[in-house]
């Protein structure tokens, strides 16, 4: 004989059965809406992983075509076709170091001053910072080339090396425009920035040399 089913023993079988009401009718009202979510999720999680990817293999494009580099022209065209990016710094100060050893000045000094704006602070950019004064002293911007010797000179976020070195090229300059009693200061200065540096040792070696005193003879005594 079967036992009669007790309303708590009705109501056990009737919950899991209204739960599973509910959820195919959420699921009915809201199945559009959460597959466009999940799937929203899904493309961004592959867009993003994509992108990366991309980006990356780009990037990789972007060395291997830098390392075929062999020439002028084709250092020049690496920099037309990837503005921005810092190996079109390496690029242009390549570009800038062949013209300067050539005698083109002028030309040296437009990359030195393309490659500053590409490159990232360092010391490749402080030496493309030195071409590009140096270059100036040999085009005529003999004003312009001291400036910039002498921020690079004082610029403490840049190696000791450089900065000595600049200071040397700077009382150079200056020794050549007239200005020899500046370059005792300048030597001074190179020393305090460091001491071993052989470019303060040189900068000591420009200054004038001192005016021999003149005797002037005593006349003799009248008796």
């Amino acid at each position: 004989m079967t036992t009669p089913a007790t309303p708590t023993d009705a109501k056990k079988t009737e919950m899991p059965t209204l739960h599973e009401e509910h959820l195919t009718k959420f699921w009915a009202r809201y199945a559009s809406t959460v597959y466009f979510v999940c799937g929203a999720v899904a493309l961004g999680i592959l867009a993003k992983g994509g992108w990366e990817y991309l980006n990356v293999q780009k990037e990789l494009g972007i060395q291997r075509e830098f390392a075929q580099c062999q020439t002028v022209d084709s250092f020049k065209s690496f920099a037309a076709n990837h503005p921005g990016h810092p190996l079109t710094g390496a690029a242009e100060i390549t570009v800038a170091d062949i013209a300067y050893s050539a005698g083109k000045y002028a030309e040296a000094l437009g990359a030195y001053t393309s490659a500053i704006a590409d490159l990232p602070s360092g010391p490749i950019r402080a030496r493309a910072r030195m071409g590009q004064a140096m270059s100036q002293a040999l085009t005529g911007k003999a004003a312009d080339a001291e400036a910039n010797l002498r921020k690079l000179m004082n610029d403490t976020d840049v190696l000791k090396s450089i900065r000595c070195e600049a200071g040397y090229h700077l009382a150079a300059l200056v020794l050549d425009a007239g200005r020899g009693a500046e370059v005792q200061g300048l030597s001074e200065q190179l020393l305090r920035i460091d001491p071993t540096s052989p470019f303060a040792e040189r900068a000591f070696s420009l200054r004038p040399a001192a005016p021999e005193s003149v005797t002037v003879p005593v006349a003799p005594a009248i008796h």
